[in-house]
């Protein structure tokens, strides 16, 4: 019992010298540790960029969708049955290029029944024009009487009318077989070829498309505040959504003068030429970005850090570890970064993170490392 006694004892006396013993070491340690005052603590914790100015472009920017240059809906002008084909969907053509051609048969007949006809009448006229000629002179020799001229004159007159009628005739029924070879009436590509072999077509049925996209077009609107910055040849950068990597040169060629009662805004049309790989085609969505400005070694900051209050503007400066808040005027925004003309200096150290946790002449600490 005795025994046992003692070593609780020891046991005991173990465990607080290793309290005593471990107390002192963390007490030393914590003692070696650098401690925060009490407004470092307090100090919010904000993150700065050192204000500096750079160059900057603007621009207006847009979307559209890409058109041809020129577009050709193609429609017979006689009717008939398509006999042959000559050119295919993506054939580049030239203006008067055969595309089809009808069956030319009945035409043909046509043509040869109005030339037989002008052939008569051609007879008809000259006889009744020898007849009045004739009678001229009798009726001057006081031979026949006036009613006998009279009659002949109307005689001459009808032939030569239906003389000229038959004439035409023969040049509409000619058209028409010259038009059963229908053609390409612009440089460009067949886009569309809505028949093939053996289809009957009549007039003003749409057969066929071709575009000239050796330079494209793209419609934008623009509004009135912006307008009177965009004047005919700026060139303008366009980037296509179907090709993310490429980016195209254009140029402004025209500038509308009434805006859409629609949209309220004035259409303005861009030019691009189609002349590289990979090449746009019509239907592509395009964003063209026309320059309008440039500002030199201006002030620029990410709109996002900006307090709004009324028609005022404000940001947070860090000074000496505190913070400050600025009245700013600003100018023009350009892809969400506002210039500032006013307010802020090179050098300044603008809150960007943390400034709406943040009042005017608090303690802050900066967390991050600037350059």
């Amino acid at each position: 019992m005795r025994k046992r006694t003692v070593i609780i004892l020891a046991a005991t006396l173990f465990l607080l010298t290793l309290i005593f013993l471990l107390s002192s070491g963390g007490k030393e340690e914590s003692e070696k540790l650098p401690q925060e005052s009490p407004a470092e603590a307090a100090a919010a914790m904000v993150e700065v960029e050192k204000v500096l100015p750079r160059d900057i472009l603007e621009f207006i920017e847009s979307n559209g969708v890409i058109k041809a240059w020129q577009e050709a809906e193609i429609s017979p002008e006689v009717s008939g049955t398509v006999k042959t084909i000559f050119a295919e969907v993506g054939d580049e053509l030239k203006i008067g290029d055969p595309i089809f051609k009808l069956n030319d048969e009945l035409l043909k007949l046509q043509v040869e029944k109005a030339r037989a006809l002008v052939t008569q009448l051609e007879g008809n006229y000259l006889s009744s024009k020898r007849d009045f000629s004739r009678k001229e002179a009798l009726f001057k020799d006081g031979v026949i009487a006036e009613l006998d001229l009279d009659l002949a004159r109307a005689k001459e007159k009808a032939d030569r009318g239906l003389l000229d009628g038959a004439k035409a005739s023969l040049k509409i029924a000619r058209r028409d077989l010259r038009e059963s070879t229908i053609r390409s009436p612009i440089n460009g590509t067949l886009a569309e070829r809505l028949i093939d072999i053996g289809t009957t077509v009549t007039p003003q049925e749409k057969v066929a498309s071709v575009v000239d996209i050796g330079k494209v077009r793209i419609k934008i609107g623009v509004s009135g505040k912006e307008i009177n910055r965009i004047n005919n040849g700026q060139q303008a950068n366009v980037s296509v959504d179907a090709f993310p990597l490429e980016e195209y040169q254009g140029r402004v060629f025209s500038v509308g003068s009434k805006a859409s009662e629609v949209t309220l805004t004035f259409p303005v049309e861009i030019e691009i030429a189609n002349d590289r790989e990979p090449r746009v085609k019509p239907g592509m969505i395009a964003r063209p970005k026309i320059q309008t400005g440039s500002h030199s070694q201006a002030i620029v900051i990410a709109q996002e850090v900006i307090i709004y209050e009324g028609l005022d503007s404000f940001v947070f400066v860090v000074q000496d570890g505190v913070a400050k808040k600025v009245k700013i005027t600003t100018g023009s925004t350009i892809d969400s970064q506002v210039i500032v003309k006013d307010g802020l200096s090179a050098g300044d150290l603008l809150v960007t993170i943390g400034f709406n946790t943040i009042a005017e002449k608090i303690k802050v600490k900066i967390k991050n490392d600037l350059p």
